[in-house]
């Protein structure tokens, strides 16, 4: 037995509640089991029960044993003073309140199904990552569309409060917001680091006032990248790029980031830092208005059209500057795309949905994800083996949530699937 178990138990109320009886023989009837509390203190607040003829409000802590009351020393903690109810599974001691009066106490042990204990054990004792892969069966396509809604909406909820923290690091605008998150989404976790840097070293406004100057778009991002500091006269266009930076870089007094920042280790050649700041670039020359595009965009293949712009001419034979290369695609991947989309149009959306009180894009970063591919990487195509449905990228997304909220930590009756199977 464990007190997860008897918190779930007892938040849901599957126990026989037909006839209940304290431990001392007086009548109780549970108008309220009150709200889960995860703080120092009692486990439930704000029960309501009636014991005898009596109603009281007030709070209930669950245990295996009675005598675990005595063992967790509660009897010596006055946040436990406000306990009006002691549910246990087995009651083995008597407990008291003061020196006459017992404590109430309700024994769950013959009032729970034991096929209950049974399915909560199938799932908590299973070896595998995805403990509930044998019953996904049993699960129809209705719970489980609910289900990944839920769960998508949690994840998005989650995001949020990290777009909210930096959003009040830009002083309010959206503008720099979205690129900070956008210039962070062209990390692709090696470089993450990295593009977070040049994103706060760089402010949006006065990048944006040169967005209609090709050479300087690209001068402002790669000169704060520190990619312009070395000498090399024989390469004509890094030298343009390195004059233009100089007069920017004083005119702003910018301090760009260490190049020693860059990884380029374990990185196929599209992936190299000066291809996706070369992809930066020419996004924003072309669509300098970033925040007010995503939120009037209505076809998500415009998406593509306008994150997959092919960048400088000079990216199509250069992986870095100076050292010249077999001829070679420059402008982003449709899979690269389908991750921006997921991992940062779609999150700031909802975001801001949530901020200017409009519904609208809140549901239309939702219908974003409906439209995307399920996700490929070694987290999703384990659900997949596993025989979830993978319909579309707002389902990985949900498995991605399953996977390091409840899966990984085996908190199967925290979530929808497990509670299902147990009940």
């Amino acid at each position: 037995m464990t007190e997860d178990f008897l918190h779930y138990i007892w938040k849901n109320r599957l126990f026989n509640s037909s006839d209940l009886h304290t431990t001392d023989g007086h009548c109780l009837t549970i108008i309220g089991t009150g709200f889960p509390h995860h703080d120092a203190g009692p486990d439930f607040k704000q029960a309501i029960v009636k014991i005898g003829e009596i109603t009281w409000v007030g709070d209930v802590e669950i245990h295996i044993n009675s005598s675990d009351w005595v063992k967790h020393h509660h009897q010596d903690d006055p946040k436990y003073l406000t306990v009006t109810l002691h549910v246990v599974f087995n009651h083995d001691s008597e407990i008291y309140r003061t020196a006459q009066e017992r404590f109430p106490t309700l024994e769950l042990k013959n009032l729970i199904e034991p096929s209950l204990w049974q399915g909560y054990c199938k799932l908590a004792l299973s070896e595998q990552t995805i403990a509930c892969a044998a019953e996904i069966t049993n699960i129809s396509s209705l719970q489980f569309a609910s289900l990944c809604s839920s769960m998508v909406i949690d994840r998005l909820l989650n995001k949020q409060k990290m777009i909210f923290e930096m959003l009040e690091h830009c002083r309010y605008d959206w503008n720099e917001t979205f690129f900070r998150l956008l210039t962070l989404s062209f990390g692709f976790k090696i470089n993450v680091a990295a593009f977070e840097l040049l994103g706060k070293s760089l402010p949006f406004k006065y990048l944006i006032k040169h967005a209609n100057t090709k050479l300087q778009t690209y001068a402002l991002v790669f000169g704060q990248s520190g990619l312009l500091e070395e000498k090399k006269p024989e390469d004509l266009y890094y030298v343009s790029l390195q004059n233009e930076y100089q007069y920017l870089k004083n005119k702003y007094q910018l301090i760009p980031i260490d190049k020693k920042c860059w990884n380029l280790l374990r990185l196929r050649p599209l992936n190299f830092p000066c291809i996706r700041l070369a992809q930066l670039c020419e996004i924003v020359h072309r669509h300098p208005l970033l925040f007010k595009r995503i939120t009037e965009e209505n076809k998500i293949e415009n998406y593509f059209d306008w994150l997959g712009c092919t960048p400088h001419l000079y990216w199509e034979n250069h992986f870095y500057f100076g050292k010249l290369s077999k001829k070679h695609q420059a402008s982003i991947g449709k899979e690269a795309i389908e991750l921006i989309i997921i991992n940062t149009i779609v999150p700031a959306l909802f975001a801001y949905g949530y901020f200017a009180g409009e519904e609208q894009y809140q549901e239309k970063a939702v219908s974003l994800l409906e439209k995307l591919h399920f996700e490929n990487n070694y987290i999703t195509r384990r659900y997949q083996l596993a025989g979830f449905p993978c319909n579309g990228a707002l389902y990985s997304q949900a498995f991605l949530e399953l996977h390091h909220r409840f899966c990984t930590k085996k908190k199967c009756l925290n979530c929808a699937i497990g509670s299902h199977i147990i009940m």
